[in-house]
């Protein structure tokens, strides 16, 4: 019955194997994850979301597309709410995340890409502060460049970056 079920499903004594079965976050709804779910959603439905991500992504546009420019940039995307600075070489993820968290700016920067999808209820000003420290890497990542006379490699903007301070 309902107790040898019990037994097997927690790994208890009379239990075939004595390990519990691991797939309670798979079978089962938890009713507070369920219920804040469902208010994250209604409150996003309830909010100017649309118009929000329309300021994002116009703000996204200004402060980002400048950067294309850079020699060390192959291209600038920004799709609504998602703003993204192609490099040309890949960057140094430790050197990068470095140079944002001294501005106060939290990326996780993939191969060449730096991007990011900030939250709908992002300000102009968080938001300038996060399209600066991409900024930020660009010009870091375009001094080198400079200074080298070289293509950049992980390895030089690194040594670089050590010599900055």
């Amino acid at each position: 019955g309902s107790g040898q079920v019990a037994e097997g499903a927690s790994g208890g004594e009379g239990a075939e194997r004595p390990v519990p079965l691991m797939h309670g976050p798979t079978f089962m709804a938890n009713p507070l994850a369920c219920r804040v779910a469902s208010a994250s959603v209604q409150l996003l439905l309830d909010s100017p979301w649309q118009s929000r991500v329309g300021a994002i992504a116009q703000q996204l546009e200004a402060e980002l597309r400048p950067l294309a420019s850079s020699p060390a940039v192959r291209g600038v995307r920004v799709l609504g709410a998602i703003g993204v600075v192609e490099m040309e070489e890949p960057l140094h993820l430790p050197s990068v995340q470095a140079l944002l968290v001294r501005r106060g700016v939290w990326l996780r920067p993939f191969g060449r890409m730096l991007y990011t999808m900030p939250p709908f209820v992002v300000s102009e000003a968080e938001l300038r502060r996060i399209t600066g420290g991409m900024r930020a890497v660009v010009e870091a990542t375009e001094s080198a460049l400079l200074e080298k006379g070289a293509r950049l490699e992980s390895e030089v903007w690194r040594e670089s970056q050590s010599h900055a301070g």
